[in-house]
C-alpha cells in the first residue's frame, strides 16, 4: 500500500473537552430545574438539528437556541444568555497527549497531513482549536463541514480533503476514533488507522496512542 497523506479527525484525536458539550448544556438546563429531552424522539430531533448545523445550514447560536428550546427554556433572554456560555465552553480544549510529537514524525517522514471535521463553527475558529493544541503547524489541508455543506461519514468531506491535497483515496489513509467516520473513510476507499476509539470500532489498523501512529506499518515512510 503506497500512502502518501493522512486525514485525521479532530476533536477526540487531537483534542477533547473537560466533558462533553452536551452534558455541559445538560448541566446547564438541570441547574434550571429542566431536563434535556433524552427520548428517542427528542435525540432524533437533535441529531437532524445538528446535521443541519454541520452543514451551515444553521449558525450555532441557533442550533442551540433549538436546543434549549426543546428544553423548555422558552425566554428568549435566558436562552441567549445560555447560549453565550455554550460558545464559550466549545473553546475549551485541552490537547490529547502526543499529537504534536505524532505529526512531527510523520511530517518528517514526507507525508501530506490534513484535518477532516465536523463543526457547526467557521473554519477559523476550528483552526484556532488545532493551534491552541499546538497541531495546526503541521496541517496541510483542512476539509470543514461547515465550508464544504456535508458532514461525515458523507463522502464529501473526505474527498475534498483528497482533491485539496491532489491524493487519491488510495494512496490515503483516514485516522478516527468514530466508528462511523471509519467506515465512512473506508467506503470512500482509504486505509483507515483507529485511535482512542470504543471498543468493537473496525479499522485496518489501530494505534494504542497517538505517538504509536508512528509504529503503523503503513506509515513507515511516505511514497512519492
Amino acid at each position: 500500500m503506497t500512502i502518501r497523506g493522512i486525514l485525521f479527525d479532530a476533536a477526540g484525536v487531537f483534542y477533547r473537552r473537560p466533558r462533553p458539550t452536551y452534558e455541559y448544556v445538560a448541566s446547564l438546563v438541570e441547574g434550571m430545574g429542566l431536563s434535556l429531552d433524552l427520548s428517542a424522539k427528542g435525540w432524533s430531533r437533535q441529531k437532524a438539528l445538528r446535521s443541519r448545523a454541520n452543514k451551515g445550514h444553521l449558525s450555532p447560536d441557533e442550533y442551540w437556541g433549538q436546543v434549549l428550546l426543546m428544553a423548555g427554556v422558552v425566554d428568549t433572554l435566558k436562552r441567549r444568555v445560555l447560549v453565550t456560555q455554550i460558545n464559550s465552553y466549545s473553546d475549551n480544549v485541552l490537547p490529547i497527549p502526543g499529537g504534536s510529537e505524532a505529526l512531527a514524525g510523520l511530517k518528517q517522514r514526507g507525508f501530506l497531513l490534513g484535518i477532516v471535521t465536523d463543526t457547526m463553527y467557521p473554519l477559523a475558529r476550528k483552526k484556532r482549536w488545532l493551534d491552541q493544541v499546538g497541531v495546526a503547524e503541521f496541517i496541510d489541508v483542512i476539509a470543514c463541514s461547515t465550508v464544504v455543506g456535508a458532514h461525515k461519514p458523507e463522502p464529501e468531506m473526505y474527498l475534498n480533503a483528497l482533491q485539496q491535497a491532489s491524493l487519491t483515496p488510495a494512496e490515503s489513509a483516514f485516522v478516527g476514533h468514530d466508528a462511523e467516520e471509519l467506515d465512512g473513510a473506508r467506503k470512500a476507499g482509504m486505509a483507515t488507522v483507529a485511535v482512542n476509539h470504543d471498543p468493537g470500532t473496525k479499522a485496518d489498523y489501530y494505534a494504542r496512542s497517538l505517538v504509536d501512529l508512528l509504529n503503523v506499518p503503513i506509515f513507515e515512510t511516505a511514497h512519492t
